[in-house]
């Protein structure tokens, strides 16, 4: 189908030249037309530092972002003093050349470059965007403002890897395409290749995926600084950097698969019916094209007299969340130790100047949760070198850790439970609260 011409938003600033170009081609590679053409302007460093700085504390508050900071330290995702704002701050604002802004509907260029000089292929990636968030409204996709619909961190990343993974694949898309303005295609020779490219991306190496996504150019092309930036960003905690590199060629290969399934309406139906956990991207065709496995749903049981004030902060790892944990800690078989997740959710309160943290998971099957917890047990020599791990039970281990609070873990059938940061006259009455979590299947 040959798009419709764009049309023009009344309050929209006139967009560069080449963006109008670039939004005729997207349009017919996507058969969907621009509803308006999408405004641009271009924003300081200081400025664009500023803006995610402002949207980050719309979700992470004073109080939520302590608590979110010391239950990822103490679950073993980051180190012990970190700073879960400070880190997303400085990871999302680390050498982006351009962006779309779902909430102003416009294109923004970041620094002192003028909109001519953003390498194009970021303008296909970043328009690709705005082409989406026209049809399907990315601010309620991504959970709506200040996560008004309750997302689950899981959830919000699986459908950041439709979003991102649908940008990249069009990028490489338009890249590949021959023609120019609205007679742009991809013939069959291209399809080839951009679902080669798509296959490829999932070898290449962390600093040139930033270098592409973020600068638009191989890493060989980055200044001195520039790959300074990139590189110390692949060093951050892997809870960090795993979500924000992941998702572009992960979500692409989804993308890819979907596409050879469907078309274009296939890639749509999902902004209408998305991946709800990251477990459904990494197991794509068997939990979630084939057969879609929804996660558990884990939450606390109404009655816990242990546990009568209100969380802090409460959150789902996912399954790449878990394997963030095991890449923390260089267990060689993290992502097998992780394939068996089913759900999980962990909470955190702060209780006289100290904090404690539960975390309750299922997995699909005894055998998968028994994998899990002997590859857990196995990290916390490392994590807490010299500590000893006792044996308390048939299925449950101990140890002080340097706080001078206890670690506890526990097997339960399918159901793997963790208590960190109790003292020991707590555990029995949170052992009980954990035993007592209700894990809810979608079918039920």
């Amino acid at each position: 189908m040959a798009p419709t011409p764009v049309a023009i938003s009344p309050d929209a600033a006139a967009p560069v030249a080449h963006f109008t170009r670039i939004e005729a081609e997207l349009s017919a590679l996507r058969a969907l037309p621009f509803k308006y053409s999408v405004p641009s302007s271009t924003q300081s460093r200081a400025d664009f530092r500023a803006w995610v700085h402002r949207e980050l504390g719309r979700e992470l508050p004073p109080a939520k972002n302590q608590a979110l900071s010391h239950a990822y330290a103490d679950l073993g995702l980051a180190p012990q003093g970190f700073d879960l704002m400070t880190t997303m701050e400085d990871a999302l604002t680390t050498q982006v050349a351009a962006y779309y802004d779902p909430n102003s509907k416009s294109f923004r260029v970041v620094g002192d470059a003028r909109d001519k000089e953003v390498d194009e292929i970021i303008v296909a990636h970043e328009l690709t965007h705005a082409l989406d968030d026209q049809y399907f409204d990315l601010e309620t996709f991504d959970g709506g403002e200040g996560n008004r619909l309750g997302l689950s961190e899981d959830e919000r990343t699986a459908h950041q890897f439709v979003t991102e993974g649908e940008a990249t694949f069009m990028m490489l898309s338009w890249r590949t395409a021959s023609g120019e303005g609205a007679t742009k295609q991809l013939g069959p020779l291209g399809v080839a290749g951009v679902r080669m490219a798509v296959a490829l991306l999932g070898a290449a190496d962390p600093l040139e995926l930033l270098a592409a996504t973020r600068r638009g150019h191989s890493a060989a092309e980055l200044s001195p600084e520039e790959r300074r930036e990139l590189d110390q960003m692949t060093k951050l905690p892997p809870l960090i950097s795993m979500p924000l590199i992941e998702p572009y060629f992960k979500g692409a290969a989804l993308v890819s698969e979907v596409w050879g399934r469907g078309g274009w309406d296939a890639v749509s139906d999902l902004y209408r019916h998305p991946p709800t956990s990251t477990e459904q991207i990494l197991h794509a065709r068997e939990k979630f094209l084939d057969h879609r496995d929804p996660p558990i749903a884990i939450s606390l049981p109404a009655a816990r007299p242990a546990l009568n004030e209100t969380p802090a902060a409460t959150d789902v790892l996912g399954e790449l969340g878990v394997r963030a944990y095991f890449k923390t800690w260089d267990f060689p078989s993290g992502d097998t130790a992780a394939a068996g997740w089913g759900g999980d959710r962990f909470w955190v309160w702060q209780r006289a100047g100290r904090f404690l943290v539960l975390w309750a998971t299922r997995w699909d099957s005894e055998n998968d949760a028994k994998k899990f917890l002997a590859a857990y047990l196995d990290t916390l020599e490392p994590r807490f070198p010299g500590a000893g791990i006792a044996r308390v039970g048939q299925d449950a281990w101990r140890l002080l850790r340097p706080e001078g609070d206890l670690l506890h873990a526990e097997r339960s059938g399918r159901d793997v439970d963790v208590i960190v940061g109790a003292q020991p006259d707590e555990i029995p009455q949170l052992r009980a609260v954990l035993l007592a979590v209700e894990r809810t299947s979608a079918a039920n």
